[in-house]
């Protein structure tokens, strides 16, 4: 294994590490909080079809 090889997957693991605590730091942001509070109260806010019992 060459030297170029080691550090370019050195460089590709460090963007890749980057980039997940990007998407983390972004999904726990607080702005998200009422969006995903709503997704989370989702399933229990269904109500019954009204097209008289019929499956779609």
């Amino acid at each position: 294994m060459s030297a170029t090889w080691g550090h370019l997957t050195g460089v590709l693991i460090v963007m890749m590490m980057a980039t997940f605590v990007g998407i983390w730091i972004w999904v726990w942001n607080r702005r998200h909080k009422d969006k995903y509070a709503a997704l989370a109260r989702l399933p229990m806010d269904d109500e019954p079809a009204h097209d008289g019992g019929k499956a779609r």
